[in-house]
């Protein structure tokens, strides 16, 4: 706060609007009018500009002020005018949402206003020492002219663009590369600023009417609050009439679904990678407060290094669906024709046989909806459970890294529910058809502390780290400068090579009842647009999110090549690097 208030003290507010003077007189004791250069960027309207005297205006209080204020006070309602469901409203988990968004909004809004303050205040003063002491300038005062008005331009343009709110025509469709219940998935290109991400479509009243709105607005929340790389980053959020949509970084390498797909299971030294990795990922959302609550391998993606990076986090806030909840639970209380079925195989490769087998498009639908193989039991079961049911999904995903099937896997989902019921005798150490077991003791050690009551269940990230499984990994600080077991082999940042391909018709049939389902949940929606449009709005208040900066961005925010005329002046293209997080001046 010290920097900015330094920095802020020759600025005062007017209320008029002021346009940049774009003239350019020869330096004298003030050559550049700089009162006139300076942002107009506030909910009023109102202009941050340096004041001519070096200092601020005093606020003096006026008669016609001080009536308006006391006739405010008057109007304010009393408690005793509250409506006798004030309180309830009041601590609703909506309200408390959009408080902490208006919170927020306000606090990234003035930061981001004083930061752009700051900074153009700072660019004008490296292009006036530049036109004084350029002999080239100096002694050609219409050629300065014009460099300045060039300048001034640029900066009325980035401002002109800072007001403007993102848009679905403002970015390029390049091509499908996911596809969900509730909409698609694209890899698209932001044409003013180049930026390729992964646009999530989704429409609002199927949300609605499927109870999923607070899903998309926790998965929105968590977005823009997480700095961490394990995450994925939001980059811009918006709406229209019909559709929400989420632009996200787009991590090319597919998703760990895909890797274990094409190799079967992994070596053990490639498995501690990956699950270290998703460890950290997940104690990154554990540490903003959230649990996740559907972790599988179709979440966990690997980025252009070959990274772990954690997504789809819209269960991570309040519970699992009602309605989602009530069908597992029926199916776990319908078990009892199941007598006869026998507990699995501890032989690994008949056990891979049945899970290969039960792998079809349907399985696919039931990854996207959900799917009882990764879930902790007292999750399906409806009961109170703690962030540590993530460590349990952790586990079996290392078994199935290892094994190449699920701990819990049967050859059709009664099974696998029945297993799941019964997982103390379910849960068996793999072995091969020599007799030897394929876990190390102390792999077996780690995964029956995962997979495990919640009372004797690994409690926090530091007891993970101290398990004898990780002995192996002495800097977790630093995996992501580890070398990775598999990297990316991408053409260009545009390469979706790694994803299905939404054109090719054998890669679309394991989506039939994706698709089926998708219809399914539209026919849901009634006809009456009109009456559904405010109401699908009013349930997306303080959606829209737009990015400060991103490091991947050649455009860096609107300010590349800004006081260099385009040409990447090489004097000044080191400048800005410090002022593309407006929240890095008080954080």
């Amino acid at each position: 706060m010290a920097d900015i208030s330094q920095s802020l003290e020759n600025v005062s507010f007017q209320s008029n609007m002021m346009d940049v003077d774009a003239s350019y007189k020869t330096p004298v004791k003030e050559p550049y009018n700089k009162e006139n250069i300076t942002p107009i960027n506030s909910p009023t309207k109102s202009v941050l500009h340096t004041s001519p005297l070096g200092k601020s205006q005093p606020l003096t209080p006026q008669a016609h002020n001080i009536k308006l204020q006391n006739d405010i006070n008057r109007l304010q309602p009393q408690n005793s005018f509250l409506g006798p469901d004030f309180h309830s409203k009041a601590n609703a988990a909506k309200t408390k949402r959009l408080t902490s968004v208006a919170q927020l909004y306000f606090l990234d809004y003035y930061c981001d206003m004083f930061d752009y303050v700051i900074s153009r205040h700072e660019r004008s003063k490296l292009v006036e020492a530049r036109l004084q002491s350029d002999p080239n300038y100096s002694a050609n005062p219409k050629r300065a002219q014009l460099e300045w008005k060039s300048y001034v331009g640029r900066e009325r343009a980035l401002l002109r663009k800072r007001r403007i709110k993102p848009k679905h025509k403002d970015f390029e469709m390049i091509t499908q590369v996911g596809q969900g219940g509730y909409g698609q998935v694209f890899l698209a290109r932001k044409k003013d600023t180049r930026e390729v991400c992964a646009l999530k479509v989704l429409n609002k009243k199927l949300l609605l009417k499927l109870d999923e709105t607070r899903h998309v607005l926790t998965e929105r929340d968590i977005l823009t609050n997480t700095r961490s790389d394990w995450l994925v980053k939001l980059l811009y959020a918006f709406q229209d009439a019909e559709k929400v949509f989420l632009a996200m970084e787009f991590v090319p390498g597919g998703d760990f679904r895909t890797l274990l797909n094409n190799t079967g299971y992994l070596i053990p030294p490639h498995a501690r990678f990956y699950i270290a990795e998703m460890f950290a990922s997940v104690n990154s959302l554990h540490d903003l407060g959230f649990t996740h609550r559907d972790l599988k391998p179709e979440n966990f993606l690997i980025d252009s290094k070959g990274h772990i990076k954690l997504t789809d986090f819209g269960l991570a806030a309040g519970t699992v669906s009602n309605d989602r909840i009530e069908s597992m639970r029926v199916k776990l209380a319908n078990l009892q024709d199941l007598d006869h079925y026998e507990v699995p195989s501890k032989l690994m490769y008949e056990r891979q046989k049945i899970f290969k087998q039960s792998q079809g498009h349907h399985n696919l639908a039931n990854s996207i909806v959900g799917s009882p193989d990764y879930m902790a039991l007292e999750v399906l079961e409806g009961k109170n459970y703690d962030f540590t049911i993530d460590y349990w999904s952790l586990g079996c995903m290392l078994f199935e890294a290892l094994c190449g099937y699920p701990p819990f896997s049967g050859s059709k989902q009664d099974e696998t529910y029945y297993n799941l019921k019964h997982w103390k005798s379910a849960l068996r150490r793999p072995q091969t058809r020599d007799g030897r077991y394929v876990f190390s003791d102390r792999t077996w050690a780690l995964i029956t502390k995962l997979i495990s009551s919640p009372s004797s269940r690994l409690r926090n990230f530091k007891q993970v780290q101290a398990q004898p499984y990780f002995n192996d990994i002495r800097d977790w600080e630093h995996l992501r400068s580890k070398t990775p077991p598999f990297t990316p082999q991408l053409d260009n940042e545009e390469d979706a090579g790694y994803f299905d391909d939404f054109e090719d018709e054998e890669s679309m049939a394991k989506y039939k009842d994706v698709f089926a389902r998708q219809e399914q949940n539209e026919s849901l929606m009634d006809g009456s647009k009109a009456a559904g449009r405010n109401i699908a709005n009013n349930n997306f208040i303080g959606f829209t999110f737009k990015h400060k900066s991103n490091p991947n961005n050649r455009f860096q925010n609107g300010e590349i090549n800004l006081l260099a005329g385009g040409q990447g002046d090489g004097r000044l293209g080191g400048f800005g690097g410090n002022r593309l997080d407006p929240l890095a001046t008080l954080y």
